[in-house]
Protein backbone atom coordinates (compact mmCIF):
# COMPACT_ATOMS: atom_id res chain seq x y z
CA UNK A 1 0.00 0.00 0.00
CA UNK A 2 1.55 3.01 -1.31
CA UNK A 3 1.59 5.77 2.51
CA UNK A 4 2.53 9.10 0.11
CA UNK A 5 5.42 11.14 0.94
CA UNK A 6 7.29 11.59 4.44
CA UNK A 7 5.27 14.97 4.58
CA UNK A 8 2.05 13.29 3.84
CA UNK A 9 2.57 10.63 6.48
CA UNK A 10 3.57 13.62 9.32
CA UNK A 11 0.83 15.13 8.42
CA UNK A 12 -1.52 12.38 8.45
CA UNK A 13 0.06 11.29 11.85
CA UNK A 14 -0.47 14.52 13.55
CA UNK A 15 -4.26 15.01 12.12
CA UNK A 16 -4.65 12.02 13.73
CA UNK A 17 -2.97 13.08 17.17
CA UNK A 18 -5.15 15.92 16.95
CA UNK A 19 -8.60 13.97 16.85
CA UNK A 20 -7.24 11.61 19.94
CA UNK A 21 -6.60 14.47 21.78
CA UNK A 22 -9.76 16.42 21.04
CA UNK A 23 -11.54 13.09 22.20
CA UNK A 24 -9.28 11.93 25.09
CA UNK A 25 -7.88 15.02 26.70
CA UNK A 26 -10.47 18.18 25.31
CA UNK A 27 -9.09 21.33 26.48
CA UNK A 28 -10.49 23.03 29.64
CA UNK A 29 -10.91 26.54 28.91
CA UNK A 30 -10.94 28.85 25.62
CA UNK A 31 -7.38 29.74 26.69
CA UNK A 32 -6.13 26.20 26.72
CA UNK A 33 -8.00 25.69 22.91
CA UNK A 34 -6.46 28.52 21.50
CA UNK A 35 -3.05 27.61 22.56
CA UNK A 36 -3.29 23.95 21.33
CA UNK A 37 -4.95 25.80 17.94
CA UNK A 38 -1.94 27.67 17.64
CA UNK A 39 -0.04 25.13 18.33
CA UNK A 40 -1.17 22.79 15.22
CA UNK A 41 -1.78 25.16 13.15
CA UNK A 42 2.19 26.22 13.37
CA UNK A 43 2.99 22.70 13.67
CA UNK A 44 1.11 21.89 10.11
CA UNK A 45 2.42 24.53 8.41
CA UNK A 46 5.86 23.47 8.94
CA UNK A 47 5.12 19.89 8.04
CA UNK A 48 3.93 21.45 4.75
CA UNK A 49 6.59 22.85 4.05
CA UNK A 50 8.16 22.78 0.56
CA UNK A 51 11.74 21.79 0.69
CA UNK A 52 14.11 24.31 -0.86
CA UNK A 53 15.36 23.64 -4.76
CA UNK A 54 19.41 23.62 -4.81
CA UNK A 55 21.64 22.55 -7.26
CA UNK A 56 24.98 22.75 -6.12
CA UNK A 57 28.25 22.83 -7.64
CA UNK A 58 30.68 20.31 -5.13
CA UNK A 59 30.41 17.78 -8.25
CA UNK A 60 33.12 19.84 -10.17
CA UNK A 61 35.19 19.06 -7.38
CA UNK A 62 35.17 15.08 -8.56
CA UNK A 63 35.66 15.86 -11.95
CA UNK A 64 38.43 18.59 -11.57
CA UNK A 65 40.54 15.57 -9.26
CA UNK A 66 40.31 13.68 -12.63
CA UNK A 67 43.10 15.31 -14.62
CA UNK A 68 46.32 16.64 -12.75
CA UNK A 69 45.66 20.01 -15.13
CA UNK A 70 42.82 20.61 -13.76
CA UNK A 71 43.85 20.32 -9.95
CA UNK A 72 44.50 23.89 -9.20
CA UNK A 73 40.51 24.23 -9.55
CA UNK A 74 40.27 21.45 -7.06
CA UNK A 75 42.37 23.19 -4.77
CA UNK A 76 40.80 27.00 -5.62
CA UNK A 77 37.19 25.01 -4.27
CA UNK A 78 38.63 22.93 -1.12
CA UNK A 79 41.85 24.24 -0.40
CA UNK A 80 43.58 20.87 -0.13
CA UNK A 81 45.49 18.78 -3.26
CA UNK A 82 42.99 15.67 -4.66
CA UNK A 83 46.10 13.58 -3.00
CA UNK A 84 45.94 14.86 0.30
CA UNK A 85 41.87 14.80 -0.02
CA UNK A 86 42.24 10.79 -0.54
CA UNK A 87 44.57 10.89 2.70
CA UNK A 88 41.91 12.96 4.88
CA UNK A 89 39.24 10.64 3.69
CA UNK A 90 41.16 7.30 4.29
CA UNK A 91 41.85 8.28 8.07
CA UNK A 92 37.50 9.46 9.09
CA UNK A 93 35.67 7.76 6.52
CA UNK A 94 35.22 4.66 8.95
CA UNK A 95 34.20 7.14 12.20
CA UNK A 96 31.16 5.94 13.65
CA UNK A 97 29.97 9.64 13.93
CA UNK A 98 29.47 9.16 10.35
CA UNK A 99 26.79 6.32 10.69
CA UNK A 100 23.76 6.25 12.37
CA UNK A 101 20.37 4.37 12.37
CA UNK A 102 18.39 7.01 11.23
CA UNK A 103 15.68 6.86 8.51
CA UNK A 104 17.57 9.38 6.90
CA UNK A 105 20.36 8.73 6.30
CA UNK A 106 23.60 10.77 6.32
CA UNK A 107 25.45 12.18 2.76
CA UNK A 108 29.03 10.10 1.90
CA UNK A 109 32.11 10.80 4.06
CA UNK A 110 32.98 12.02 1.01
CA UNK A 111 30.59 14.88 0.64
CA UNK A 112 30.50 15.72 4.18
CA UNK A 113 34.33 16.63 4.11
CA UNK A 114 34.10 18.32 0.78
CA UNK A 115 31.46 20.44 2.33
CA UNK A 116 33.50 20.98 5.41
CA UNK A 117 36.71 21.92 3.93
CA UNK A 118 34.90 24.08 1.53
CA UNK A 119 33.42 26.08 4.20
CA UNK A 120 37.00 26.44 5.75
CA UNK A 121 38.22 27.96 3.14
CA UNK A 122 36.03 31.01 3.20
CA UNK A 123 35.31 33.89 5.44
CA UNK A 124 31.94 35.98 5.56
CA UNK A 125 30.97 36.94 2.11
CA UNK A 126 33.85 36.29 0.48
CA UNK A 127 33.73 34.48 -2.91
CA UNK A 128 36.35 34.91 -5.12
CA UNK A 129 36.07 35.28 -9.33
CA UNK A 130 36.14 31.50 -9.36
CA UNK A 131 33.13 30.47 -7.63
CA UNK A 132 31.38 33.16 -9.37
CA UNK A 133 32.47 31.74 -12.43
CA UNK A 134 31.20 27.98 -11.51
CA UNK A 135 28.48 29.07 -10.48
CA UNK A 136 27.25 30.99 -13.41
CA UNK A 137 28.66 28.85 -15.53
CA UNK A 138 30.67 31.42 -17.57
CA UNK A 139 34.46 31.76 -18.29
CA UNK A 140 36.53 34.03 -15.39
CA UNK A 141 37.52 36.42 -18.35
CA UNK A 142 33.62 37.12 -19.45
CA UNK A 143 33.00 37.43 -15.36
CA UNK A 144 35.61 39.93 -15.06
CA UNK A 145 34.00 42.14 -18.27
CA UNK A 146 30.50 41.62 -16.98
CA UNK A 147 31.76 43.49 -14.15
CA UNK A 148 33.87 46.03 -16.05
CA UNK A 149 30.60 47.06 -17.77
CA UNK A 150 28.43 47.00 -14.88
CA UNK A 151 30.67 49.42 -13.06
CA UNK A 152 31.13 51.92 -16.02
CA UNK A 153 27.11 51.62 -16.18
CA UNK A 154 26.27 52.32 -12.28
CA UNK A 155 29.00 54.24 -10.43
CA UNK A 156 28.41 57.41 -12.42
CA UNK A 157 32.31 57.69 -13.34
CA UNK A 158 33.14 55.82 -16.34
CA UNK A 159 37.09 54.64 -16.47
CA UNK A 160 37.98 56.61 -13.83
CA UNK A 161 37.96 52.98 -11.32
CA UNK A 162 39.82 51.42 -14.30
CA UNK A 163 43.11 53.10 -13.84
CA UNK A 164 42.71 52.60 -9.54
CA UNK A 165 41.69 56.02 -8.36
CA UNK A 166 38.70 54.38 -6.35
CA UNK A 167 39.49 53.55 -2.82
CA UNK A 168 36.71 52.70 -0.65
CA UNK A 169 36.91 51.35 2.83
CA UNK A 170 34.06 50.44 5.28
CA UNK A 171 33.43 50.04 8.87
CA UNK A 172 29.87 49.10 10.76
CA UNK A 173 28.73 51.70 13.37
CA UNK A 174 27.32 49.43 16.39
CA UNK A 175 23.44 50.69 17.25
CA UNK A 176 22.66 50.69 20.85
CA UNK A 177 19.75 48.25 20.17
CA UNK A 178 17.60 46.62 17.75
CA UNK A 179 15.46 49.48 15.27
CA UNK A 180 11.74 49.23 15.42
CA UNK A 181 11.10 49.40 11.97
CA UNK A 182 12.86 46.54 9.79
CA UNK A 183 15.13 45.59 13.03
CA UNK A 184 16.44 42.79 11.04
CA UNK A 185 18.06 44.29 8.10
CA UNK A 186 20.40 45.87 10.48
CA UNK A 187 21.36 42.42 12.27
CA UNK A 188 25.52 42.05 11.43
CA UNK A 189 27.71 39.40 10.59
CA UNK A 190 29.14 40.03 13.53
CA UNK A 191 26.02 39.44 15.93
CA UNK A 192 25.13 43.17 16.86
CA UNK A 193 22.89 46.12 14.97
CA UNK A 194 24.78 48.74 13.41
CA UNK A 195 24.94 50.80 10.19
CA UNK A 196 27.48 50.16 7.60
CA UNK A 197 29.66 52.76 7.05
CA UNK A 198 31.26 53.23 3.55
CA UNK A 199 34.06 56.01 2.81
CA UNK A 200 34.77 56.50 -1.17
CA UNK A 201 37.46 58.30 -2.20
CA UNK A 202 37.85 59.37 -6.03
CA UNK A 203 41.38 61.71 -6.45
CA UNK A 204 40.60 62.29 -10.15
CA UNK A 205 37.46 64.95 -9.04
CA UNK A 206 38.49 65.54 -5.83
CA UNK A 207 34.91 64.33 -4.38
CA UNK A 208 34.71 62.16 -1.16
CA UNK A 209 31.69 59.76 -0.78
CA UNK A 210 30.33 58.83 2.46
CA UNK A 211 27.58 56.25 2.05
CA UNK A 212 25.96 54.36 5.21
CA UNK A 213 23.02 51.95 5.29
CA UNK A 214 21.38 49.00 7.04
CA UNK A 215 24.16 46.75 6.78
CA UNK A 216 24.18 44.83 3.65
CA UNK A 217 20.78 46.62 2.54
CA UNK A 218 22.09 48.95 0.01
CA UNK A 219 18.39 49.59 -1.66
CA UNK A 220 17.81 51.59 1.92
CA UNK A 221 21.13 53.06 1.28
CA UNK A 222 21.62 57.18 1.72
CA UNK A 223 24.64 58.82 0.55
CA UNK A 224 26.65 62.40 0.46
CA UNK A 225 29.01 63.74 -2.02
CA UNK A 226 31.43 66.57 0.40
Amino acid sequence: MDLGTLHQQYLSAYILFMIMRTIFEPAQDLEELSQQLDLDISSILVIQQSPVLKSGSLHLAWQYAQSPADHIQFMNMLWVSPEVFQVILGLIEDHPIFYNDSNNSQESVKIQLGVTLYRMGRYGNGASLEDIARFAECSEDEEKEQEKQWMDEHLGFRGTWREGWVMYDGTIVVLYAKPGLNGDAYFTRKSNYGLNLQIGNLPSNLRHLIKQSPTYVFAQSTAWVL
